[in-house]
């Protein structure tokens, strides 16, 4: 009886045991069931992080406020302002002309160039002397039967006025125009006489002449062709854009850049429109005569601007598409379009303005708004 008793606890036993390690298999066949599974995880982890490395990497910089000065490059030619033609002022032939009356001669303010025969001129101012002598002597014959007129009518009429044909005022006008009139012929014939020697009142060169001893030279006839060496100077085409960022122009200071040398000038005048098929203006710079500077020559020029103050300096690599640029915003893109005053040789001056993280450098393929990128930062441009 104890032995079946002991023997029916033991089997209860072994029952309870075997429906617990039921129960506990089927629990945690139910929380394996529910747990992610590991590739799942895998590759989730693997998404996210090859979304985070596809984001592209960009360079931006972070420039800093400060006054800039605007400068404006360009490319000009050195010009010749006016070209005078030489043509005398009365007919005669050459007697002598100066060894500078040749292509590529150098001549003296007032320097004689060509000189005509003046033996006619001469002649005739002679003439005219003479003419002066006897018209001047007619009106002191005049004027004394005038007075002598006027002493035998006062005898006849006493306490009576002389009148004017007993005075013989007629023709004491009339021999005073006469006198006047060849005074004025003897100065044309002087005037003439001097007009035989050409010269000009400035220092210059000759750039053509067909002048020789012996030659009949017409008045108001070219004979040849000159310019004033204060007429060289150098025109530089400049965009209107460029004009209005440098305005006031005149008096701005040019750098010249010719044969590796720099020379330093000023901007004297700009042009009062624009070129009808370019559309730009023209700045005058007055350049002496070198033998670096010659009429044709091409001169790299640099003009200076304004200082203008809060104001960032771009790299020419940060300007988009309509002088606009990226900024970075909390790894976003954004696109930005500055106020843009101008240029320098380091690049865009721009008003300064919140550029975020940074401001890219060079092109994004393929940007576009709100796209996700990873900055780095370049340089720090002041």
């Amino acid at each position: 009886m104890s032995e079946e008793k002991t023997k029916t606890g033991r089997e209860k036993l072994t029952g309870l045991l075997q429906l617990i390690a039921v129960i506990v298999f089927v629990g945690l066949a139910v929380v394996y069931s529910q747990a992610p599974d590991e590739s799942a995880t895998q590759s989730t982890y693997g998404q996210v992080n090859a979304s985070k490395s596809a984001a592209p990497l960009v360079s931006v910089v972070r420039p800093q406020l400060n006054t800039h000065s605007i400068s404006i490059s360009g490319n000009g030619s050195v010009t010749i302002r006016a070209y005078v033609d030489l043509a005398p002022q009365v007919s005669g032939v050459v007697a002598s002309i100066s060894p500078a009356l040749r292509a590529g001669g150098t001549f003296k303010a007032n320097e004689i160039l060509v000189s005509i025969d003046t033996n006619d001129f001469k002649l005739r101012l002679k003439q005219a002397q003479a003419e002066v002598g006897s018209a001047r002597s007619n009106l002191q014959l005049q004027q004394a039967k005038s007075d002598s007129a006027k002493r035998n009518y006062a005898l006849l009429h006493p306490n009576k006025p002389v009148p004017p044909l007993v005075a013989l005022q007629p023709q004491i006008s009339q021999a005073r125009a006469l006198l006047a009139g060849a005074t004025a012929k003897a100065d044309i014939a002087k005037l003439d006489l001097a007009r035989t020697s050409i010269s000009l009142p400035f220092d210059g060169k000759i750039t053509q002449s067909t002048a020789e001893i012996g030659q009949l030279l017409s008045s108001g006839k070219t004979f040849g062709r000159a310019f004033a060496l204060s007429a060289i100077e150098l025109v530089v085409p400049l965009a209107a854009t460029d004009i209005a960022a440098l305005s006031p122009i005149e008096g701005r200071i040019a750098r010249l850049s010719i044969l590796g040398k720099t020379l330093q000038r000023k901007v004297e005048r700009v042009s009062a429109e624009l070129d009808a098929r370019s559309r730009f203006a023209r700045a005058f710079i007055p350049v002496n005569l070198s033998a670096d500077i010659q009429p044709g020559v091409f001169v790299d020029v640099q003009l200076d601007g304004p200082k203008i103050a809060n104001t960032f300096v771009l790299p020419e690599s940060a300007s988009q598409a309509n002088d606009s640029v990226w900024l970075v915003r909390e790894g976003l893109l954004e696109k930005y379009q500055p106020v843009v005053r101008g240029r320098s040789e380091a690049g865009l001056i721009v008003d300064g303005f919140d550029y975020g993280d940074g401001i890219v450098l060079g092109a994004i393929p393929g940007a576009e708004e709100n796209q996700q990128v990873r900055a780095r930062s370049f340089e720090s441009s002041n």
